[in-house]
């Protein structure tokens, strides 16, 4: 019986946290036709500035997380307008220069904070304890952010203006153009929400795992994990996907050895590609 409530609880827990991270990576496929390999970097820079913000300026948890993905955010957009969008049809150029992007943060978190964990205060103390089972508060709310904030993303896309335009781009560039709604306005827009959730996905998990300069290449993993395996571009995939990678790890971890999980998004990945290139929700190339 605890074995079984320890497989459903954390197989929730990491699911909702890999749809959150990868909803925002396949939103910028889906949208603006790229593939931003500085995604990652977004995770990592949300972990240190809520870091920073909370522990070495000792501000309020709450305020110092909006403070570290607004700031996030905001970095995202700097990087489309400036680094993006002067070569934005060139695709080769974009992989390139994401890159460039992660590999930069990261070396300049190791310049300012050094090369060990920075341990990132949570934002509830405690355990609740679910058939025997403690599982931290920081996880459950990490859970239930992720959920709430994916949920948010679709009620955006599908019922607001802004989100409408995003979904107008996404499915006819030039159609959009001709009725009024500028795509390069869209892109900044959506790369801005792609990085403020890759940035709560690091300010919740920081608490748990800690901030460290080459946290981003796991979400980076994760993210092309979860896209390939739910479809590119493919938002309802992207959450399918994460929530099956999320238990199918746990399952391995729990029930064979915990060094073998990072197995199973490879072989997902490998079957995916062989067997269904497109993905669970992707669409069929015409």
């Amino acid at each position: 019986m605890t074995t079984l409530v320890n497989i459903l609880v954390l197989g929730a827990i990491w699911g909702a946290l890999y749809s959150l991270i990868s909803v925002g990576f396949t939103l910028i496929f889906g949208v603006a036709g790229i593939i931003n390999l500085s995604h990652g970097a977004f995770y990592m820079l949300g972990a240190y500035l809520a870091y920073t913000f909370m522990t070495l300026l000792e501000m309020n948890v709450p305020l110092a997380a909006l403070l570290a993905i607004g700031g996030t955010a905001l970095i995202g957009m700097l990087i489309d307008r400036y680094g993006i969008r002067p070569m934005r049809e060139r695709h080769v150029y974009v992989l390139i220069i994401t890159l460039a992007f992660a590999l930069f943060f990261q070396e300049l978190m190791y310049a300012l904070y050094g090369p060990h964990g920075k341990p990132v205060k949570s934002f509830i103390v405690g355990d609740l304890i679910l058939g025997n089972v403690p599982v931290s508060y920081q996880k459950v709310l990490t859970f239930f952010v992720s959920g709430a904030l994916v949920a948010l993303l679709w009620f955006f896309i599908q019922k607001t203006r802004t989100g409408k335009s995003i979904a107008a781009v996404a499915q006819n560039r030039d159609a959009a153009i001709y009725v009024g709604i500028q795509p390069e306005r869209v892109y900044l827009i959506t790369m801005g929400i792609s990085a403020a959730l890759a940035a709560t996905a690091g300010v919740f998990i920081a608490p748990i795992l800690e901030a460290v300069p080459t946290m981003w290449v796991f979400p980076l993993f994760k993210g092309f994990a979860v896209v390939i395996i739910g479809g590119l571009g493919s938002i309802a995939g992207a959450i399918i996907a994460g929530m099956l990678l999320g238990y199918a790890e746990t399952l391995v971890s729990v029930l064979i050895s915990a060094n073998y999980p990072d197995m199973v998004y490879l072989v997902a990945i490998i079957l995916v590609l062989v067997l269904r290139p497109r993905g669970l929700m992707g669409k069929r190339a015409h």
